[in-house]
């Protein structure tokens, strides 16, 4: 679930614990919103699990959470 996004970052909840993503906020010209987001940044949890690094099947679970949020509210979603 997306509980945040700002120009830079996208701030998900998945599995009782809260990532934050890198990345880029556009505009692609329909009213909607674009974001660019960058998967090399997604490593560890935010605090208080900042600790404990984020395994290559929790990163699939954060991608697709931001995807499927993304695909309901018919914005445009790019992953580097």
């Amino acid at each position: 679930m997306i509980l945040d996004i700002s120009r830079g970052h996208i701030k998900v909840k998945v599995m009782d614990r809260i990532a934050t993503v890198g990345g880029e906020m556009f505009f692609p010209g329909n009213d909607k919103l674009g974001f660019v987001v960058y998967s090399d940044t997604i490593s560890f949890w935010d605090p208080p699990d900042q600790a404990i690094r984020i395994s290559p099947t929790e990163k699939q679970l954060i991608l697709d959470d931001i995807k499927s949020d993304f695909s309901k509210g018919g914005h445009t979603l790019d992953i580097e």
